[in-house]
């Protein structure tokens, strides 16, 4: 299933060490995204509100960490479970405050669709796209 993720619409991001948390939106759910900060076209592993339930339990959580040591291309050592567990509970708070997803950013009209019968006008709009940012396709990332 293909993953929207824009940057630049971005709420907010801190860098911890080697990697970057991203709050977001994906597919318009707030989102805290995981990325390698020096590595580009990296995987990211995403935490999205809907599970962030799941990371209050410790077993889950450290299932999740190891998971996501192996999507980001780190050592799936202790140091670096502790690291991504501490980045991902103590975002928690700020995930589940985050605003609702921005309205989306539309260009100017490119034309008109009109829709007539009969040489009547039945119905008219304007052809609008809305501005894009990234989007990814999503080959086995986390279960967000």
């Amino acid at each position: 299933m293909p993953v929207s993720l824009d940057l630049r619409k971005a709420h907010k991001a801190r860098r911890h060490g080697d990697l970057l948390a991203i709050y977001t939106w994906v597919n318009d759910e707030r989102a805290l995204v995981l990325l390698p900060a020096h590595r580009k076209a990296a995987a990211w592993f995403v935490v999205c509100e809907s599970a962030a339930f799941r990371y209050g339990d410790a077993s889950v959580l450290a299932t999740q960490c190891v998971k996501a040591c192996e999507v980001l291309g780190l050592e799936p050592s202790k140091r670096n479970w502790v690291r991504i567990a501490s980045i991902i509970h103590e975002g928690l708070a700020d995930l589940i405050r985050m605003p609702s997803a921005p309205v989306p950013e539309v260009g100017p009209s490119l034309g008109e669709v009109q829709l007539r019968v009969d040489g009547d006008l039945i119905a008219q709009t304007d052809i609008r796209l809305e501005q894009q940012g990234a989007s990814y396709e999503q080959q086995g990332a986390s279960d967000g």
